[in-house]
């Protein structure tokens, strides 16, 4: 506010203040409320900042439609948006989430050695199962896990149908469907029922109560499933990142960066037809006679009429015809700065480094390149943790207890301590090392000062602390074995020459 019309304020504050004190309290406490947030100011340049009241938490059906397939088609056309969820699925899932059970033996009253073996006959029944886990005998679990992390990176959203096969020569008939975010509808009759919003029913405490899911084929018609049958068993499996609080519906991961990614695919599209209309040499020559070919299009050698400038053309004109030639801007120096400042901003808002995102390391040293990992590398496993406890958990319940019912997992007791003979570490693929020699040293002297443990360190690559001691220890009975023969195969004169050599020194 500039001196003079600070003085008008002060002077109509005065005046209002005289005739009413209340009010000039309330304007003076409206100013400066509104002079803490400049973000709030409704100015010439903020006009068009338009925003909601921000009571939805979650949009409404025609915007997650719209965004749906708007991220779908960035993943099918765009480069970068496929290449970020190949990226998250092949650092997330990878080969496979593999859970190690982690039952303890003072919980469950039992002595060490046969909770030993519960462990391993759980570990079992899974392995049986994630060879056929999918409804339609095609895919295994680890291929489950990467589809429903890629549903939930394109469309925000994976819904999975825990059901039952018939077939009698399954190991286990226990097997996951996956279903499209499109066949979860609104019923029919939901119109103006609160309980029944995007096509799920809540109750009072706003808990998921049965999920409308709309058949194959059928326009509208859907059939009510549960979320859960009497005995607490999850019927359906709806995973999203929850963004708000009563959020409904889960949004695209690539929602926030689609309009950026739009936009540096048109700008990439422009500079490459601008490079193809600069890179054509064309020659044209005038006639002089104005009477001939009078009347007739210009035409090339075989009769065609051009159209097109294409490299190397020669096109004879008639006399009264000229070119009027635009030259096109080529794309300057800061081609590549745009484009790069653009896939930062890209990455920043997925959480994912610049590097990672294009798998170019080819500016970075090896402290950077480790830091853009160590980065990437949070990200990835705070979505592994949500992977395994949102999709893997539920399931590794059910097929546990379909074991403990065909008697291959003698567990007892089994539904007191149901949640304990569950309890299980997920396991993820290695992430591979920078410097294996270094990080090798590092896990080595973290695991003697006491700030990791062998667990810990063999589940970052992938492994079971337990398999891997179990492999040592068979493997420590051929050692003898492989000096003896690596004696016998030894030179018989090298000891001989050796001693020398030393001599002759």
């Amino acid at each position: 506010m500039q001196p003079d019309e600070q003085g008008k304020g002060n002077w109509l504050d005065r005046m209002i203040g005289y005739f009413a004190p209340e009010t000039a309290v309330r304007r003076a406490a409206a100013r400066e409320l509104l002079g803490q947030f400049r973000a709030a100011d409704v100015t010439t340049l903020r006009a068009d900042w338009l925003f909601s009241d921000g009571a939805g938490q979650t949009p409404s059906g025609y915007e997650l439609s719209a965004l749906r397939e708007r991220s779908r088609d960035a993943v099918r056309n765009d480069a970068v948006a496929a290449g970020v969820m190949e990226t998250y699925g092949t650092n997330v899932i990878g080969t496979g989430l593999r859970p190690q059970s982690r039952m303890r033996a003072d919980v469950l009253g039992m002595a060490p050695e046969a909770v030993k073996v519960l462990q391993r006959q759980a570990e079992a029944a899974w392995a049986v199962f994630s060879k056929m886990a999918s409804a339609d005998n095609r895919l295994t679990m680890d291929e489950l896990q990467f589809l429903a992390l890629c549903k939930v990176i394109e469309d925000g959203e994976a819904i999975a149908i825990p059901t039952w096969a018939d077939e009698p020569w399954r190991p286990f008939g226990r097997c996951v469907e996956l279903l499209e975010s499109e066949r979860l509808v609104q019923p029919r009759d939901g119109a103006g029922k609160k309980d029944i919003q995007n096509g799920i029913r809540f109750g009072r405490r706003g808990q998921p109560l049965a999920y409308f899911i709309k058949q194959p084929g059928a326009t509208m018609a859907s059939n009510e499933v549960p979320a859960f049958d009497r005995q607490g068993r999850p019927m359906v499996l709806h995973i999203f990142p929850t963004k708000r609080p009563g959020q409904q519906r889960g949004i695209p991961v690539l929602a926030p960066v689609l309009v950026k990614l739009r936009d540096l695919s048109k700008f990439q599209e422009a500079t490459l037809v601008t490079a193809r209309v600069a890179a054509c040499l064309a020659v044209f020559i005038t006639q002089q006679n104005q009477f001939s070919n009078f009347g007739t299009e210009t035409t090339d050698s075989s009769g065609t009429a051009f159209s097109e400038i294409s490299p190397g053309m020669v096109a004879r004109l008639k006399s009264g015809e000229g070119i009027n030639v635009v030259q096109p801007n080529q794309p300057g120096d800061n081609y590549v700065g745009y484009v790069e400042s653009l896939l930062r901003l890209v990455g920043v808002a997925l959480g994912l480094p610049y590097e990672l995102i294009l798998k170019d390391f080819s500016k970075t040293n090896y402290s950077s390149a480790r830091a853009a990992l160590l980065e990437g590398r949070r990200v990835f496993i705070r979505w592994r943790k949500w992977m395994a406890d949102k999709f893997c958990q539920p399931i590794w319940e059910l097929v546990l207890e379909e074991a403990f019912l065909r008697g291959t997992f003698a567990a007892p007791d089994f539904y007191r301590f149901k949640h304990e003979y569950c309890r299980a570490l997920w396991v993820g693929g290695s992430w591979g090392w920078v410097d294996p020699v270094k990080e090798v040293q590092a896990s080595r002297l973290a695991i003697d000062y006491g700030l990791s443990t062998l667990a810990e360190e063999s589940a970052a690559q992938g492994r079971d602390w337990e398999e891997t001691l179990d492999q040592i220890e068979r493997e420590q009975v051929y050692k003898p074995k492989v000096r003896i023969d690596r004696a016998a195969k030894a030179d018989p004169n090298e000891g001989k020459q050796d001693n020398e050599r030393s001599e002759e020194k």
